[in-house]
Order: C-alpha cells, then structure tokens, then sequence
C-alpha cells in the first residue's frame, strides 16, 4: 500500500512490535545468504555491514527487511508528517544499538523522501554472530534460487569529458578567487541501459570488490539502490548524534610500499587535512543548531580510513540532541552533508546545481533508517549505483579547494569508481554480457 504521508492510512492500528532473539549463524546462515534467500520478497532491503573496519565506534550489524506496510513519500522540509507516521508505532525494547523495526529509505540530494514502514526485520550481530528478529521473516528462509533472467546492461557512458569537468574545477577556482566560496564539491555521472532481472548479483560483486561498514542493498518504489558507502552521515542513539565527515582521498598502492607512501602522503597533505578542517567546522555548526548547548565535540580528528581501493581522511563530531529535536528533525536540519557540498554550504549548492549537467538525484542524499526504538542511522549514498526506468546510474566527485589541480581533482574522481568498475566488469564477465 502506498500512501502520502499528508493522508491518514485506513490500515488497523500496528500491534507493539516485539523483538526475539533468534538463531545463531551457522543455524541460519551468514547476512549475505540470508538476503539472497529472501531477495524475492517486496520492498526487500539490505544494510550490510560487509567492510568491518577495526577503526568503527560502533559494533556493526546487518539488517534485513521486507514487506513494508506503508510507504511514505514527500519532501524532507516537512518532517512533522514523519514524525506522526511513526508515532502510531512502538516496542518494548528501548535504545540497544540497533533498528527494532524502523522506517527505511531515502532522502534525495534535492530533498524528496521515500520510505518504507518496516515492522518486520531480521537483524544481525556481527561480533556475537546471532541473529534477531521482529515478525516472521524467517519463516521465509528457503535456499536460494537463480530463477530469473539477468538484466540487459549496456556500456557506461560519462555526461562529462575531461575537458569538461577540468574546466569546471578551473571555474569554481574563478569563485574561490573572488572570495564567492571557500569549497565545491563536483561531480561527474556515468549511465548504462539496464532492462529485467534482479541487480542483486551486481551487487554481491561490488560488495565484494569494495566492501564498505554502511552498504546496501535496496528495492523499494521502482528504485533499486546498490551502495558500498564508507561514510556515516548520521548516527543517533536515543538523544546522541554523531557524524563521520569524509575528505582526502588516495588510492591502494598495487605493493606494501607504494601503499604506505600514499597511507603517509595522504595523512601529510596540508591540502586534504585544510578540506576536512574546513568540513569539520561546518558539521560542528550543523550539529550546533540541534544539539544541547556545550555538547558538540570533535572526537576523532583527521584520522586515516582504509578501504579496499582507496584510503580517506576521516572526523567524528558528536552532540546530544535537545529534548525537544527528533530524529527526523535532526536529518532535516544537517541535511545535505557538507562533505559532499562545500563551505559555505548553501553557496556551494547554488554553484553546484549551475555546474553539474544533470540532477543528482540519491547520490550524495541520504540512505538509512529511523527505527521505532530511538535508534537512526543515515549514510551519504556516495559509490553507489541506482537503477530507476530500465537506467543504471552512478556519481563520483572531488572536493574542489584553491590549490585543487583539475587533472589531479579528475583523477580521484576515477579512483573513487574502482570498485565499481571492477564489481561491473566482474559481473558482465560472470554473466556473459556485452
């Protein structure tokens, strides 16, 4: 059933959602065999902790849901009308690290929202390798099956030439010399023709090829969303908020020696560490408009990220949210995330949406979950595909600063697509494509 959340929903009231402990991995199976298993049902989504990285705060799980009873669409200025949405849901189970049932979806870079209302979900503890479970999903678990034919993908084309995104970079400097901004973030967009068939075996590929702490996979309202996200845009517990701020970006090194040169280039770079600075000051600000006065911190500052194919310079910024600021009203007002904006952020918008040939559509919004026990999480859906009318799309961007080198800025953004381009290939070759 889909609905706007403006109308009232004719369903009976929900029953209090009820969260069990279920069966350990080797009864069930691991996260990724567990959501091919259930691939099949409708509005089936996957948060998948698949890069587990020593350096996160968090204990990481997994999350699987499906058969959403409502579906939620609008604009993410109004958050009154998610904030009812939710209300009329609850569990027994306070604030425990992860989701007991949640809202799950999207937040687009131009601010439309769609969300599905997800009571029954299957979660999964990593460091403890047990399953729990609200609803029956389980029930559904049967061995998976390749019964459908898989999609036909053509090659990927970019909207911009070289030429083009360098003179772009040498446009924002033209800014920045007049004192108009102090940052941009550009990107670049590729697309491919994509008919029939399920993506999730794309996306096995590409969670393997980049496996990221914040991926997933998702299909809901005609979308089918592929992520292997490394950046935390929101987290928040109970009144707690944290934001992980991505900037500096260098590729794995093909030996042990190369990789460390460009480990210590990237942690020495008075460039990429004045980016997160600058960056971790504007969160700081975001924060600042909803959290407690004296609360927001810099945790960890200018710390080095590793993932599968690039290396990042990474911040946390905590808060604790004022009583009276919800979840949704916290999404609202750090919304977009300035890592993938600029500084000033609403000027850095405005010469985004004049410089960038074609919208962003979900990159760079917003992805995650608000659930119905204190417990939201969001990344910033950056290295992640989306298919929408039979058309495959991704982005790649680069912080653009005063000493930016165009062809070095043009670079970073084909380093950042490695993962994709490898998992594409991979695929295409797996499935004998074109």
């Amino acid at each position: 059933m889909a609905t706007h959340p403006e109308q009232a929903t004719s369903a009976p009231p929900p029953q209090p959602v009820r969260l069990q402990e279920y069966l350990p991995e080797n009864q069930i199976g691991s996260p990724e065999q567990v959501a091919a298993a259930l691939q099949h049902l409708p509005g089936m989504l996957f948060f998948d902790s698949a890069g587990n990285l020593p350096s996160r705060s968090h204990p990481p799980v997994s999350i699987i849901a499906a058969r959403p009873v409502d579906i939620l669409r609008g604009h993410i200025s109004d958050t009154e009308a998610l904030d009812r949405a939710l209300e009329q849901y609850q569990c027994h189970t306070p604030s425990i690290g992860f989701p007991a049932g949640a809202a799950c979806g999207w937040v687009d870079y131009e601010g439309d929202y769609c969300f599905g209302i997800y009571p029954e979900m299957l979660i999964y503890q990593h460091d403890r390798k047990q399953w729990w479970q609200c609803g029956n999903l389980a029930r559904e678990l049967r061995p998976a099956t390749d019964t459908s034919a898989s999609p036909e993908m053509g090659s990927f084309q970019a909207e911009m030439t070289r030429h083009d995104y360098e003179s772009k970079v040498r446009a924002i400097h033209e800014y920045i010399a007049a004192g108009d901004i102090y940052q941009v973030n550009l990107t670049q967009s590729f697309h491919a023709p994509a008919r029939g068939g399920s993506l999730f075996p794309l996306y096995q590929h590409l969670r393997t090829s980049s496996p990221a702490p914040l991926a997933c996979w998702m299909q809901l309202d005609k979308r089918e969303i592929l992520s292997s996200s490394p950046e935390t845009f929101l987290r928040m517990s109970g009144r707690s908020i944290e934001t992980r701020p991505i900037k500096g970006t260098r590729p794995r090194g093909s030996t042990s020696v190369t990789d460390a040169a460009n480990a210590n280039e990237l942690l020495a770079s008075e460039k990429e560490n004045a980016e997160l600075t600058m960056i971790t000051d504007l969160e700081r600000n975001d924060l600042g408009q909803v959290c407690d006065f004296g609360t927001v911190r810099v945790a960890e500052m200018l710390a080095l990220e590793t993932l599968e194919q690039v290396y990042h310079l990474v911040s946390t910024v905590t808060g604790t949210l004022r009583q009276e600021v919800s979840h949704w009203q916290a999404l609202k007002a750090c919304f977009p995330g300035g890592s993938i904006t600029g500084a000033p952020k609403k000027r850095a918008m405005e010469i985004i949406n004049e410089l960038e040939p074609v919208p962003r559509g979900l990159y760079t919004g917003a992805v995650g979950y608000v659930s119905f026990n204190g417990e939201s999480q969001f990344n910033i859906p950056i290295r992640t595909l989306v298919r929408e009318n039979d058309h495959l799309q991704y982005h790649v961007g680069a912080g653009i600063v005063a000493d930016s080198d165009p062809a070095a800025e043009y670079q970073e953004t084909l380093d950042k697509a490695k993962g994709i381009r490898l998992a594409i290939e991979q695929y295409m070759k797996a499935n004998h494509c074109s």
